[in-house]
């Protein structure tokens, strides 16, 4: 799709900075902006793999050295960062470090790795933006790939899915706050399964053992899944995505379907995960 609003960043002297987690988002915004005309930069962390086009230039950078992580930033005429992928607190090696220094001019602004993350990310927001750069949301890339309220697959919730829904949009407000993680699972209006640091796979692989050693004959609902952006949560970082690898785990889960709030998150390969929902027998519902 080509998006005439991107055409302000191709100027080889305002360039956009990728800083690089691992997973298909990166990729994809790579796809997005050189379809675009835009050539991006790549940055990311030593230690972490991934693969982009050979065309396309990239940097590492050590996570704990941010003076010259934003040297090298401007060093290639970057103004503005967009944040995609997936960067642990694994990733952060060094035991010996618990707090990224910035800089001389903000000296006085520390980033505690043993903050929550939503404060920990906000934290890296303000240090770039006092650098001078700009941070792009994910909806001024790849707008398309947001979706609106409504069904958008062949299989229909239930009353008891759609009860299950509702608690789980009230189980996220809590979690939200907490700042814990941005999805769950519902079954007969009950939470069973929370996303922590193992991550969303490893919550729904849970729920499927469970159930395996739970198989009692009984009449009630099979259970959702749901994932969104926390609220209130600031969207330029740690967007959630959904990929094939986890709609396939919700199947192995035998959860009914997927629910999320509208733009909040994003289908990687938005059609053909429909499709494979369809092929699945999963509904896909987004709620407003």
């Amino acid at each position: 799709m080509n998006i005439k609003h991107l055409k302000k960043f191709r100027d080889k002297k305002n360039r956009i900075a990728l800083i690089s987690g691992s997973g298909e988002l990166p990729k994809l915004i790579i796809r997005e902006l050189t379809f675009n005309g835009i050539k991006p930069v790549v940055f990311s962390p030593f230690g972490l793999e991934i693969t982009i086009p050979e065309n396309i230039d990239r940097v590492l950078f050590n996570l704990f050295d941010l003076e010259k992580l934003v040297y090298e930033l401007k060093k290639h005429f970057t103004s503005y960062l967009v944040f995609a992928g997936k960067i642990t607190r694994n990733n952060f090696t060094d035991e010996n470090s618990v707090r990224l220094k910035s800089i001389s001019s903000v000296i006085k602004h520390n980033i505690n790795i043993r903050e929550t993350d939503d404060n920990l990310l906000r934290n890296i927001g303000i240090f770039f933006e006092n650098q001078g750069f700009s941070i792009l949301s994910l909806d001024e890339i790849i707008p398309d790939l947001f979706l609106r309220e409504g069904l958008i697959s062949k299989k229909k919730p239930t009353n008891q899915d759609k009860f299950d829904i509702n608690r789980a949009i009230d189980f996220h407000k809590v979690i939200s706050k907490a700042d814990i993680g941005q999805s769950l699972i519902v079954s007969n209006g009950q939470c069973i399964a929370l996303e922590t640091l193992p991550g969303t796979d490893a919550m729904i692989e849970f729920v499927a053992n469970f159930k395996s050693k739970n198989n009692k004959k009984e009449n009630i609902s099979e259970g959702i899944f749901f994932k969104s952006l926390k609220v209130n949560q600031d969207q330029r970082f740690d967007f959630p995505v959904i990929g094939e690898k986890t709609l396939k785990n919700i199947k192995k889960a035998k959860l009914n379907g997927l629910a999320f709030f509208e733009n909040k998150l994003i289908l990687l390969n938005k059609e053909k995960l429909i499709k494979l929902a369809d092929e699945l027998d999963l509904f896909i519902f987004v709620v407003k």
